[in-house]
């Protein structure tokens, strides 16, 4: 929770730093050479994933496709934690690219031509 900058720390609230803290298992588990070294950590993450799926209904409502996707997690304290999976990312438009790139080879060239 310290705010000094060191290697590896991130600089956010204390809200946002314990958010990122509970999510960090589920993460950290998806990772061969963490499941290695920690094996009780994925047991634990296993455990809570088969609770979650226990109290989950099967029934989903109809109207929940314009909602982005969420996944129930439960952290360290028992409390359920939805975590939003984020959409996939636009990729850079070519026509822009294409234009700060003219942008750029004009700059540059303007000293060759001296204008």
């Amino acid at each position: 929770m310290d705010n000094s900058p060191t290697t590896g720390s991130v600089n956010t609230t204390a809200a946002e730093k314990q958010r990122l803290a509970k999510t960090s298992l589920s993460f950290n588990c998806k990772n061969p050479t963490f499941r290695k070294l920690f094996p009780e950590y994925v047991d634990r993450y296993k455990k809570q994933q088969q609770l979650i799926l226990e109290h989950s209904s099967p029934e989903s409502p109809q109207g929940e496709n314009s909602k982005p996707k969420t996944e129930k997690l439960v952290d360290s304290s028992g409390e359920d934690v939805k975590k939003v999976i984020p959409r996939r990312k636009q990729p850079f438009p070519t026509w822009m690219m294409l234009l700060l790139v003219s942008v750029f080879g004009i700059v540059m060239a303007l000293p060759l031509l001296q204008l």
